[in-house]
């Protein structure tokens, strides 16, 4: 059967007219559920924005879908994503300069294979009740959709993650959780499970690790209002260097961001994984709050310089000072 390759590392092989059906009522769901994830999408043919006002510039020169971590039109895009035919090869997420890792995807082994709705966004039929619709956003991260139809469907989806030798998947706090190399350094984050039912309404849902494996408990049942949405969402690295340097009254952690001009990025996310480098002594709001204004304030700066001897003073006073007070 032939296939055309596209940027993003999807092959497109001809669909059946109910396939297609099964995928546009499943991009549906997640739009009328969650339409903050459709909010940017990196296609083959660059990034798409719901919100024309998205594409503004900030001060600084920075939009959603400039400079983008994810653009396959952009041959020097930080990170590449291949989104396979067959859901048991699972999706590839490269990064220039770092390992790749391979995310498996839920019930692969009796799903169908992919079919594509709007935007080429790709759509897995589980057979259980349940759709796999990986979404990629510019902003480095891969959201796993999963779009559960009735209470028939499992409350268990587990994703198998390929890492290097050494590596493994550990709990960052805060509810996420990363893949980490045999230096503990970080190679991949994924951000904190969520899961929402037809109405808006949370749904209980949480994560479990089982050796490599990233497992999305979704507690859906009587009451429930489906269809449900829920996913993880496996991001790239966000700081490409991490230096410590001892100075007289502490310590100086260097940030060096992948890609500053990344704005769809929150400070959380940076944070979140900053802690992955330092020990527990140097976590709190006084280090979230210098990384924040970093971000919000002097994006470009090489490095972030984060200080561990600067008081605890709030947000505001920390921009008041020039981010270390």
């Amino acid at each position: 059967m032939g296939a055309t390759t596209l940027g993003l590392g999807l092959s497109v092989a001809p669909a059946s007219a109910t396939g297609q059906d099964d995928a546009a009522n499943a991009i549906e769901a997640i739009e009328s559920v969650a339409p903050e994830s459709l909010a940017a999408v990196a296609t083959a043919d660059g990034v798409v924005l719901s919100d024309p006002a998205d594409a503004e510039v900030d001060e600084f020169g920075r939009s959603a879908a400039k400079a983008a971590m994810i653009d396959p039109t952009n041959p020097e895009s930080p990170i590449r994503v291949e989104i396979p035919e067959d859901p048991a090869d699972g999706i590839l997420l490269e990064q220039a300069g770092f390992a790749s890792i391979n995310i498996g995807l839920p019930n692969s082994a009796q799903a169908d294979d992919v079919e594509y709705g709007d935007l080429d966004i790709a759509t897995y039929d589980n057979n259980d009740g349940s759709k796999t619709v990986p979404i990629v956003n510019p902003d480095g991260a891969v959201q796993i959709t999963t779009v559960i139809s009735g209470p028939e469907a499992p409350a268990r989806y587990v994703y198998p993650i390929t890492m290097p030798a050494g590596a493994e998947l550990v709990d960052a706090g805060d509810g996420y959780f990363a893949v980490v190399q045999a230096d503990s350094t970080p190679l991949a984050m994924i951000e904190p499970a969520w899961a929402l039912d037809a109405n808006g309404n949370d749904v209980a849902t949480r994560y479990e690790v089982e050796g490599h494996s990233l497992v999305q408990v979704v507690e859906h049942g009587d009451g429930t209002a489906y269809p449900v949405v829920a996913d993880p969402a496996v991001a790239g690295k966000y700081i490409k260097k991490f230096t410590i340097t001892k100075k007289t009254n502490g310590f100086t952690f260097g940030i060096y961001p992948v890609n500053a001009w990344n704005v769809t990025v929150s400070a959380s996310e940076y944070y979140a994984e900053y802690k992955l480098y330092v020990n527990s002594q140097y976590e709190g709001q006084k280090y979230y709050d210098q990384i924040r204004c970093h971000w919000d304030f002097a994006p470009f700066k090489t490095p972030w310089n984060i200080d561990s001897w600067r008081p605890n003073v709030g947000y505001a006073a920390t921009v008041a000072a020039l981010c270390n007070p």
